[in-house]
């Protein structure tokens, strides 16, 4: 039996002395013997039947009733019952690529039913829909790698998402003046080598995560690097890593006609995602980038167990203690003050 949040009554038939309690005032308030009640010296053998100079007992029959109900409560072993849960998960590491090429500040992001309102950058919304997805993976580590013409660490991979979601909110795009370009290339190898260093540190310190993930989001195709894309999904797909490669933006890079930024290479991006085991997505609006990351998610589940106990302590000595004190108290006082004769 439950009573509030955190306290139980382990036996709680014994409750049903209660309803014994009303029988004994009335028995107790018969005219007549009181036997029932106590004999504290043989005295009262001669204060049969109720007398008016015993007033300061007539209340007996009611006070020790009374006295009981803590002792009967106490039989029904009242105890404070406190949930533990541990929790274990086996995460994911998970890094993020990010396009920041000046095309990704393209305006042709509208939200679902508000096509009257003035569009987003790509840029902002990528940080959008990453930061809901980093939100839903709690037991993840997650990074983020930034790239143009180059790759940069952003964040280190993480388990603290704060910090990642103040990365995201400051990350700017690249001038276009300084660095143009977009290295997939790069970006691929600079985010596998994180992870692999990762893997090193786990096989270290004894501890390892199911799977490892590259989400690479993009508006644009390989025009920069050493390396080319293929080879270096290749080069990842030996260590174990998968990619998810996201192209974002209108089709063919366009907004109403008018160029914008560099078209998709769809092809190299599937190439990518088939070499390692990943799926290809493409975003053309909120809701596909929304969709794009939400089967990412639905693939690359966390495997978390939960292990709950309940700590209970026993309440009963609260109850019953008292019961006991006051009904002692009582025999005591009467033993000390017993009625006066006829």
């Amino acid at each position: 039996m439950k009573i509030f949040n955190e306290y139980i009554l382990a036996e709680p038939w014994w409750l049903l002395l209660l309803l014994t309690i009303p029988c004994l005032m009335f028995l107790g308030y018969r005219q007549g013997t009181r036997g029932w009640i106590l004999y504290p010296t043989l005295r009262v053998l001669g204060t049969l039947g109720w007398k008016s100079k015993d007033k300061p007992f007539r209340f007996a029959p009611l006070i020790l009733p009374l006295m009981l109900v803590p002792a009967i409560v106490g039989l029904a072993r009242p105890q404070e019952a406190k949930s533990r849960t541990s929790r274990t998960a086996s995460g994911i590491d998970i890094l993020i690529a990010l396009d920041v090429s000046y095309s990704m500040s393209t305006a042709d992001f509208f939200e679902s039913g508000e096509l009257m309102r003035r569009p987003e950058r790509r840029i902002e919304a990528a940080k959008k829909i990453i930061n809901e997805f980093i939100k839903r993976r709690p037991d993840d580590r997650i990074g983020i790698v930034s790239f143009a013409a180059r790759p940069y660490t952003v964040a280190p991979i993480t388990l603290d998402h704060q910090i990642l979601e103040h990365t995201l909110r400051d990350l700017a795009l690249v001038n276009s003046r300084t660095e143009s370009g977009t290295a997939i290339g790069s970006a691929i190898i600079a985010a596998g080598d994180r992870l692999e260093r990762l893997k090193r540190d786990e096989e270290d310190s004894g501890t390892k995560t199911t799977s490892k993930v590259i989400v690479l989001v993009t508006d644009g195709a390989s025009n920069s690097g050493q390396l080319s894309p293929i080879e270096a999904a290749k080069i990842v797909a030996d260590l174990k890593i998968k990619i998810y490669p996201v192209a974002i933006g209108t089709p063919q890079g366009r907004l109403r006609g008018t160029a914008t930024g560099q078209e998709f290479d769809v092809e190299t991006l599937k190439q990518i995602s088939e070499i390692t085991e990943g799926d290809f997505y493409r975003a053309l609006d909120y809701t596909g980038l929304r969709k794009a990351f939400d089967g990412i998610d639905e693939l690359e589940k966390t495997e978390v167990k939960r292990n709950t106990w309940i700590i209970r302590k026993e309440l009963y000595p609260w109850f019953v203690g008292p019961s006991a004190l006051l009904i002692l108290g009582f025999i005591a006082y009467t033993a000390f003050n017993p009625p006066p004769m006829p």
